[in-house]
């Protein structure tokens, strides 16, 4: 499939790789989301030279002399010698720094968690390398991958001897509605909107994933081939990933996820259904999933400016909650009894779409914000709202509010129903009626749909306005702020 998207990130790597100087760039992202892809690609468009280092999956007895031999021997070829041994990374490194440049050359250390990880010092010794091709080296622009965030952030983000070192941080999100559909459509020039958006329900926006799918046939026939197939590979994807990226905390992390998969939840609360003290190492697993791209911690607001204290996390990876919904459950089942009729009678869309469609809108808010005619620069926060019931207030729980300047608010219904009637005005006013705002707030109401609207509701005039899913996926393509 051809590349699509991502030209933020391909500008700024170029505008990085012209500059006289030695340059360091991380790059981050769930796993599968074309970290690797983006790079390789920059090379082939650009026409640069790439030397990649890939850092080797974890296994059960790997060690840090197994990185190190993998290492050499991928150096040693790019040099056209015989393979080279090296004691530690100290030498490894300072081989790297000499190879070859009539030109500035680009160089990858991809998951770079697993390259170095087993060395407590590969942080300092990276370092190291940095210091001296920033005096004696400006050839060089080297490129950090991991799927394992938190280790990018802890050792070298957060690193003190990192600081001023770093050229930029990428981090790469899904793929857009509109670039999601092109990869579909390279598939399928005949494909629907309507089955669009059931693959996109089932994999998001995730690069690796649409490839997989095949959209020739229906969602229905690649569920069966697929994810209810234990030899399929969205069944055998979850515990790759996560023994990949959380090793033999594995059960740990898919403990917390099957919390959320039910609802949307608070550290505390976590902690208490899992039996877990609410302590650092906590918040650091909450930390890790969100680092990583399985979910987001969504704080609520007061009025008059910054973050409340209240706040929740919930999955925002469609693949994951599509996974822990429906085929987690069945998991023995499926091993046990494989039938290609497993998910006969099981997928009810409507009830798909309603777990889903508010994690393909929330991943794609610059296209809903252009929509809706809101400057962006107006914004000054902006998601899911939650205001906790109480003695004195009523609970309201908004699919998404943006708050602007001047006291603006809107409050943005999302439904995932085949048809909208009219009862969603009587839910939107009952919300309005209960949030408890400032005096002289003005609240502009607007409604997202998957299906078709009624008539009354369209005439009532209640909604300011009316986007259906299928004007994301067919609007014209954009560039906007990337704060989103």
């Amino acid at each position: 499939m051809s590349f699509v998207g991502r030209k933020a990130e391909l500008n700024l790597l170029e505008e990085i790789y012209s500059r006289p100087t030695f340059g360091l760039v991380t790059v981050q992202g769930r796993r599968r989301i074309g970290k690797s892809s983006l790079i390789h690609f920059f090379a082939k468009k650009t026409n640069r030279r790439l030397y990649e280092f890939q850092g080797l999956a974890p296994r059960l007895g790997q060690s840090n002399k197994d990185q190190l031999e993998h290492f050499a021997k991928t150096l040693s070829k790019y040099l056209g010698i015989k393979a080279i041994q090296f004691s530690d990374w100290s030498e490894a490194l300072e081989q790297l720094g000499r190879l070859p440049q009539s030109e500035k050359i680009l160089i990858l250390l991809d998951e770079i968690s697993w390259l170095g990880g087993k060395d407590s010092d590969f942080p300092g010794k990276l370092k190291n390398l940095c210091d001296k091709l920033t005096r004696e080296n400006p050839n060089i622009l080297l490129i950090l991958c991991g799927s394992v965030s938190s280790w990018i952030q802890k050792n070298i983000l957060n690193n003190t001897g990192f600081v001023g070192r770093i050229s930029s941080e990428i981090f790469l999100k899904e793929l857009s509605l509109i670039d999601s559909k092109k990869l579909l459509l390279e598939k399928n020039r005949k494909i629907k909107n309507a089955e669009i958006i059931k693959f996109l329900s089932m994999t998001g926006g995730v690069p690796k994933y649409i490839e997989e799918v095949n959209p020739k046939e229906s969602p229905e026939v690649n569920i069966d081939l697929f994810f209810m197939n234990p030899n399929g590979f969205f069944f055998q994807e979850f515990e790759t990933i996560f023994s990949d990226i959380f090793g033999k905390r594995n059960d740990l992390y898919n403990k917390i996820l099957l919390q959320l998969n039910k609802k949307t939840m608070a550290a505390g609360e976590i902690a208490e259904k899992l039996g877990l003290p609410l302590n650092g190492d906590t918040i650091e697993y909450l930390t890790d999933l969100e680092q990583s791209g399985f979910i987001k911690k969504f704080n609520s607001w007061n009025f008059k400016g910054g973050p409340s204290k209240n706040y929740r996390y919930r999955i925002i990876d469609n693949y994951t909650r599509f996974y822990l919904k429906y085929v987690f459950p069945r998991k023995e089942r499926i091993q046990t009894l494989p039938s290609q009729q497993n998910s006969k009678g099981l997928i009810q869309w409507p009830i798909v779409f309603g777990l889903q469609l508010e994690n393909l809108i929330m991943n794609n808010l610059p296209c809903l914000i252009r929509l809706l005619k809101i400057d962006i620069d107006d914004i000054e926060n902006l998601g899911p709202y939650f205001q906790t019931q109480t003695k004195m207030k009523e609970g309201v729980q908004i699919d998404l509010l943006i708050q602007c300047k001047r006291g603006i608010l809107h409050v943005c219904e999302i439904k995932s129903g085949t048809f909208v009637d009219s009862s969603v005005i009587d839910e939107v006013k009952k919300k309005n009626k209960n949030l408890k705002k400032p005096k002289g707030f003005t609240v502009l109401n607007h409604l997202i749909c998957l299906g078709q609207v009624a008539g009354t509701v369209v005439e009532s005039d209640f909604f300011d306005r009316i986007v259906v899913i299928d004007q994301l996926l067919d609007s014209d393509e954009f560039e906007l702020s990337s704060r989103f």
